[in-house]
């Protein structure tokens, strides 16, 4: 499993995240490339060696030209859509300008639609996010532990004026995450680093039990006296399972819509085209909804790929104007599937293997409903003679 450690003890920005990576492999060729794709205009990348106290580092710079606009929600998220992006990074970068904007929102006391970013809606920024989902998926990294980040403190010239550290929308997107202040009088931790890493990070404290196998410094803007101003990562592999952490497995997209508004017959319709699109899992959940209202949250789960055939058809196919979504972690046991002789003919039956150690066997429906209504038995009764055949064949093959 390849995990990746953030040491934000000197703090993080956005371009400290992406020198960091690129330090770690990321090709800075190919991310030009992909972040040509976005719709974006008069900038330009630079990756460059910096040396601060004796070590090494990488140090990157967008350069924009023009003056930049304030961008709200739908035109970051038509920027990002745009770009030809794998969906799960589309899908972190979004979830992360999601993070900033409401965090925005709160500050001022506006809802998102008529919230707008200043710093953090720049064209850089923007080149920061997209770049460092970008590049964690590159890299392949399937856990991040980050540790306790440093904020600074003093005061910091915003575009509203001049603010306390942590600046105001920073120190909500750190809520119950850990955070020290530092020793330095500075801005050491920025809204877009805060973003990045409080909605990409699995779980946070120390360098977990790990082989590291690359490290690699992502420097800041600012330059101090005793302190380098370094984002350090580390990547290597997961050498113990994590107690009290999620343990390895593959990614699964969640999205979720809740619904007050359509026919039983539309919301069964709907399901059945969301599993003929490939969703793993298609289920409802009555809620009530504003006004007293009942209705269904409808949760579907699917491959991260499947990002936009999903969402197009519940578009289409519902009366949702917006829906969540959000790309968990799931573990999955070994499967495989044996068939069994009974009285009636064969039944397959599904097992489940956690390891050396068998978890679960049952026979597969299908069969056992159609031995029902051809036989003329009940559906326990197969299901039980079934399972009594499997154990049989079980205490055979141990005895041999």
């Amino acid at each position: 499993m390849r995990v990746l450690f953030v040491d934000a003890g000197a703090g993080a920005a956005g371009d400290m995240i992406l020198g960091a990576l690129i330090g770690l492999g990321l090709p800075v060729a190919r991310l030009k490339r992909v972040l040509g794709t976005l719709a974006l205009k008069d900038w330009s990348l630079r990756s460059r060696r910096v040396e601060r106290q004796s070590l090494v580092g990488r140090k990157v710079d967008v350069v924009v030209r023009g003056r930049q606009p304030h961008r709200g929600w739908k035109e970051i998220q038509r920027i990002v859509k745009g770009g030809d992006l794998d969906p799960a990074v589309r899908i972190r970068a979004l979830g992360i300008f999601r993070r900033l904007i409401e965090a925005e929102a709160e500050v001022h006391g506006l809802p998102v639609e008529r919230t707008h970013l200043h710093e953090a809606g720049g064209t850089d920024a923007i080149i920061d996010v997209v770049g460092a989902c970008y590049g964690l998926h590159y890299l392949e990294v399937e856990r991040i532990v980050v540790s306790p980040m440093t904020t600074g403190h003093g005061t910091v010239v915003c575009q509203h004026g001049t603010y306390p550290v942590p600046a105001p929308a920073t120190l909500l997107l750190v809520r119950d995450c850990p955070v020290v202040a530092g020793n330095i009088e500075a801005e050491r931790l920025t809204p877009t680093g805060a973003a990045i890493l409080t909605f990409v990070a699995d779980s946070w404290g120390p360098m977990p039990s790990m082989r590291p196998a690359k490290v690699a410094y992502g420097a800041g803007d600012r330059e101090f006296d005793d302190h380098p101003n370094f984002l350090r990562m580390i990547l290597g592999t997961q050498t113990a399972s994590p107690t009290a952490e999620a343990p390895a497995g593959s990614q699964v997209l969640v999205l979720e819509t809740t619904i007050d508004d359509v026919p039983p017959q539309t919301l069964a319709y709907a399901c059945e085209r969301l599993f003929e699109l490939g969703a793993y899992e298609v289920y409802t959940t009555a809620v009530t909804m504003k006004k007293g209202r009942s209705g269904h949250l409808l949760t579907v789960l699917g491959h991260p790929d499947q990002f936009d055939g999903l969402t197009a058809c519940l578009a289409a196919e519902t009366s949702t104007l917006g829906l969540r979504y959000r790309i968990e972690q799931r573990l999955e046991f070994e499967r495989s599937s044996r068939k069994v002789r009974t009285p009636w003919g064969s039944v397959r039956v599904k097992t489940g293997r956690a390891g050396d150690r068998e978890i679960r066997a049952w026979p597969e429906y299908e069969d056992c409903a159609a031995i029902a209504r051809r036989r003329g038995v009940t559906l326990g009764e197969v299901q039980r003679v079934a399972l009594e055949a499997f154990k049989a064949d079980n205490e055979k093959s141990t005895k041999r």
